[in-house]
């Protein structure tokens, strides 16, 4: 399934929250829009021009596209996106993620945590990638279980790959 018009807006959203979207690709998806159709709507128009806008404005424009949220969608957008950012993640001193890698799948885990709209298999894999990353760090396992987990994370939205 195409995701819509709001999963989009949702993934971005999503995207200025663990720091991964930029406002240039928000603008440059809104302009792509605008030259698709003949009246742009005004929420366009605003996103368009919202370079120099505070992150929760440029959020609550987001939010006020029209359509029915799934976060599920939008979420293994992002997850298909985080698979061409960071194919890999490696380990800092043998043993800690990486401050940006750590930061980012804690954020995952805290978006999830209380969403009911969330396939078993992708709440697992997030589930998994915390848990596991908690004892990697306090030196239970080595490294490769989180290489692990991580390619299973990224294998539950390989499909969302083409829509990016």
């Amino acid at each position: 399934m195409k995701p819509s018009l709001k999963h989009y807006a949702d993934y971005f959203s999503i995207g200025i929250y663990l720091n991964i979207c930029s406002y240039g690709e928000i603008i440059n998806w809104v302009d792509k829009l605008i030259t698709e159709i003949d009246h742009p709507e005004d929420w366009m128009i605003e996103l368009s021009t919202s370079a120099y806008k505070h992150p929760l404005d440029v959020v609550h424009l987001l939010d006020s596209i029209p359509g029915e949220q799934n976060l599920e969608i939008s979420l293994r957008l992002m997850i298909a996106k985080l698979g061409r950012i960071y194919p890999i993640i490696s380990p800092d001193h043998n043993r800690f993620a990486k401050p940006v890698h750590s930061k980012l799948l804690r954020s995952l885990y805290h978006l999830i945590f209380d969403a009911d709209s969330i396939a078993d298999e992708l709440r697992t894999a997030i589930y998994q990638i915390d848990m596991d990353l908690d004892y990697v760090e306090q030196g239970y396992g080595d490294w490769s279980v989180i290489e692990q987990d991580y390619r299973k994370l990224l294998a539950t939205s390989f499909d969302y790959q083409q829509w990016l």
